[in-house]
């Protein structure tokens, strides 16, 4: 079992990353507002804003996708071999595995809190003190870390479910 909550986490927090990043990004089709997530991550440690600190933060942010994605799949393993019961609320009778839209709402509930919880530290943090002028807007980040990590609890909630219920 901790075989199968490993990879799920790696394959899940990957596709669920990449969305968030996808998604967070998304502004730049139609010139809105956006907060360079890549770039802020990596720039901590570089101390520009260049290519090289988004490749470094894309790397940071993707190995915290799948260490989160460990969490997430400790709370679906707890619901469906543990002593836990989650209510079923299935949808797409027709899938090789039970689609239970329970979990896409805890996913929901924990993203959400997650994306508070990281814009609040992150803005009275980092945003005060980040090493790069251009990455202290507050307004912008706190959206941004809202918005990308609800969606990543969604994705990675909905992907953890379907990947355990296969391999266990």
């Amino acid at each position: 079992m901790l075989l199968a909550l490993i990879l799920s986490s790696i394959v899940s927090g990957a596709i669920a990353t990449g969305l968030m990043v996808l998604c967070l990004y998304l502004p730049l089709l139609w010139n809105g507002r956006y907060y360079d997530t890549l770039g802020a991550i990596g720039a901590v440690f570089t101390r520009r804003n260049d290519a090289q600190s988004r490749v470094i933060g894309a790397i940071i942010l993707l190995i915290g996708g799948i260490i989160f994605a460990l969490f997430y799949g400790f709370f679906v393993l707890m619901f469906e071999k543990g002593p836990l019961n989650i209510p079923n609320y299935g949808i797409l009778p027709g899938w090789p595995v039970k689609v239970n839209m329970m979990y896409i709402f805890l996913g929901l509930a924990g993203g959400l809190g997650q994306g508070m919880f990281m814009a609040m530290i992150t803005s009275f943090i980092v945003a005060d003190f980040h090493p790069v002028e251009a990455y202290r807007d507050n307004v912008t980040l706190i959206m941004s870390y809202i918005i990308g990590h609800t969606i990543y609890g969604i994705v990675v909630m909905f992907f953890q479910s379907q990947f355990l219920q296969f391999l266990t």
